[in-house]
């Protein structure tokens, strides 16, 4: 019973982690509102950006377990008695730095394209430190890939969610913004 018990503690840790992570802005949400915000059909858009952000996002998370699986393979790193103590110690060192960083800049006006966008995805999905502290949970034993896919899952919710009702909010107040954008 408390095994089942840590696994869903476990899961549910993924899944906020995912969820917390697909709202964090510079993930990539608003490179997507951005480009959709200067389409005619915003919410189309909204959902294919999101989508293909989310998408690479997912690609890069699951590249990120397959390079992991190839190193435990050849190396055998889960059987190391030190193994639990350095994703210990790492995970807190990320903890730690992500408390004390400031937020990224995102630069927007750069993804003009959908091509840029998947560019910009697939590359920042490596650049994040979350799929690395989900490694630590594999370290224990648990299912890398069941628990990268639903983190990637969340993260992907999360993301196109956030992304579709910003672009439905901004649509109902922009007539107010817009005589104050000059």
């Amino acid at each position: 019973m408390h095994l089942i018990a840590f696994m869903v503690f476990i899961y549910l840790s993924v899944i906020i982690i995912g969820i917390i992570h697909g709202l964090e802005p510079g993930h990539g949400w608003p490179v997507a509102v951005y480009f959709s915000l200067k389409k005619e059909r915003r919410l189309f858009y909204g959902l294919t950006t999101s989508a293909i952000i989310s998408f690479f996002h997912f690609i890069s998370s699951i590249a990120v377990v397959a390079l992991f699986l190839f190193f435990n393979k050849q190396f055998d790193l889960t059987s190391w008695p030190v193994a639990k103590y350095v994703a210990f110690i790492i995970l807190l060192f990320l903890a730690i730095k992500a408390w004390f960083e400031k937020p990224q800049e995102i630069e927007k006006k750069k993804a003009t394209t959908l091509m840029q966008i998947a560019s910009y995805a697939f590359v920042l999905g490596f650049v994040h430190e979350e799929e690395f502290a989900i490694l630590g949970f594999c370290i224990g034993g648990n299912n890398c890939l069941a628990l990268m896919i639903v983190y990637a899952i969340a993260v992907s919710i999360t993301l196109i969610s956030v992304t579709l009702v910003s672009i439905k909010a901004y649509s109902k107040i922009e007539s107010r913004i817009k005589k104050y954008e000059k």
